[in-house]
């Protein structure tokens, strides 16, 4: 019988057989990290899914002297190949770990990467502002779906405020909440999950390992596995 735990359902197919990487990091470091990104296509009797490889989404992390900067590079398929280019700077934020102040994001399609969407923001006196034009209020700390796999890693203590998220640095989305750590099991492996949910978001977990690795992220039809970790 399989005792899958409902965060993991869209995946389920794929635990028995997963190796999570060799290597282990201090999430606060230099390192970077790659995922797998799948697609749920259909559930059997018993349980256990198919599941579609439709890209990768790496993502990189560098201490600097007054923050952190991240970089991105996601590639997912489906009418061609989309690719999102990002690079953010956060600060320290004693509530989620770490709030974004700035980014740059690159979106085009790799037969015309010519042809770019390109979106900058900052963030200034709880004001979001993309492409010196558009403002959103903020007085919450504001992350992304990029960088909460790293806040929840270096987090302490839970978190019990409200925050924004900026859903592929393009639409901001206030009043979302985590939930967690709550402690699961799958095939017999002891992980801890943090749920996200909030206005205008299905629920998204985070699920760690005893390493306080992020090994999988599932949203409702994708999921990101974890199959790289590397020092850099």
């Amino acid at each position: 019988m399989n005792t899958i735990p409902a965060e993991l359902n869209a995946i389920a197919g794929q635990l028995q057989n997963y190796d999570a990487p060799n290597q282990t990091v201090r999430l606060d470091s230099d390192c970077k990290l790659t995922y797998e990104i799948l697609q749920w296509a259909k559930t059997h009797p018993d349980g256990l899914t198919d599941d579609r490889p439709i890209g990768t989404v790496a993502i990189s992390r560098y201490n600097k002297e007054n923050g952190t900067e991240y970089q991105i590079v996601e590639k997912r398929n489906g009418g061609g190949q989309e690719i999102y280019e990002a690079t953010i700077t956060t600060a320290q934020d004693e509530r989620i770990g770490e709030s974004i102040q700035n980014w740059k994001l690159a979106w085009y399609q790799a037969e015309n990467p010519d042809k770019r969407l390109i979106i900058n923001g900052t963030v200034q006196e709880s004001a979001i502002e993309m492409n010196a034009g558009k403002k959103h209020l903020a007085d919450t700390s504001i992350s992304c779906q990029w960088l909460l796999p790293f806040a929840l890693a270096n987090r302490a203590t839970q978190m019990d405020e409200a925050f924004t998220t900026i859903d592929e640095l393009t639409y901001c989305k206030t009043d979302q909440l985590l939930q967690g750590p709550e402690q699961i099991e799958a095939n017999g492996q002891s992980l801890f999950s943090f749920r996200h949910t909030g206005y205008g978001t299905l629920p998204i977990h985070y699920v760690f390992d005893t390493q306080n690795r992020p090994v999988f992220v599932t949203f409702t039809m994708l999921s990101w596995i974890l199959r790289d970790i590397e020092l850099i």
